[in-house]
């Protein structure tokens, strides 16, 4: 199909990340390298580095994104490139339902809509939110680009603490409450569609990721430097338009 197609680039999107799910993006990675058409591929990534070790990032499921890191190193460029995006936390789960997001809703720690916030560690660590939308332009720019990938390509939309995303979020809905909680009503929403304690435990994962600083990229080559004409939403601007006065 792959070679049918004239496909030349492939970009991984599975979700969520169970070994079945993980399977088939592995038997995606062969297939790729087998094709005589494909020449590049970006993995379902879409973070940070999920190879962190468990001080950093206590996840059980990174494994299954280290193996497919692995099969993909074992290619040399001239068979299969591939890079890797670092684009940090999604920022549509804070405009939604309001902003339209093919993403499953998921809240990171900032419940706007229950008015609820639960704050990993101090909540002062900065973290990296950029838009899907926003991701999509720099994807289109390196499938576009004739140099050679590099292992990672890392984007900012916007760098913003916990504390300062709730501090926009009672700016735009006045009696928000934060505190240090293990469970906010949104998460309960994702019951529905991930067991619960595969629910909280990410959650904590990923708070640990924050306060460790795996969402921080400063100091990182950005493709934002490499491609300075692509703008990204902000964070502060994006919930006020969606939030303020609901």
């Amino acid at each position: 199909m792959l070679d049918s197609n004239k496909i030349h680039t492939v970009i991984s999107t599975l979700n969520p990340p169970t070994p079945e799910v993980h399977a088939a993006q592995d038997n995606l990675i062969r297939a790729s390298a087998q094709s005589s058409t494909v020449k590049r591929f970006i993995p379902s990534e879409w973070g940070i580095d999920w190879t962190a070790d468990d001080e950093h990032l206590p996840i059980p499921w990174k494994l299954l994104k280290s193996r497919s890191r692995d099969l993909l190193a074992q290619y040399p460029p001239t068979t299969l490139e591939y890079t890797i995006f670092l684009n940090g936390y999604f920022m549509d789960y804070f405009g939604m339902p309001h902003y339209q997001s093919y993403m499953t809703p998921e809240t990171p720690f900032v419940d706007i809509d229950a008015r609820k916030a639960a704050i990993p560690g101090s909540g002062d660590d900065p973290v990296v939110w950029t838009l899907t939308r926003d991701v999509a332009k720099f994807v289109r720019k390196m499938v576009e680009s004739k140099e050679a990938w590099p292992v990672f390509s890392t984007v900012v939309g916007d760098a913003v603490t916990i504390n300062e995303i709730t501090k926009v979020a009672q700016d735009a809905r006045a009696d928000l409450r934060a505190g240090k909680v293990s469970e906010i009503p949104a998460y309960v929403k994702l019951y529905n569609v991930f067991p619960k304690e595969m629910v909280l435990e990410m959650m904590a994962g990923l708070g640990v990721g924050m306060i460790t600083g795996l969402f921080n990229f400063a100091g990182e080559e950005l493709l934002n430097q490499k491609f300075p004409d692509v703008s990204t939403a902000k964070m502060r601007e994006f919930i006020m338009e969606h939030w303020n006065g609901k």
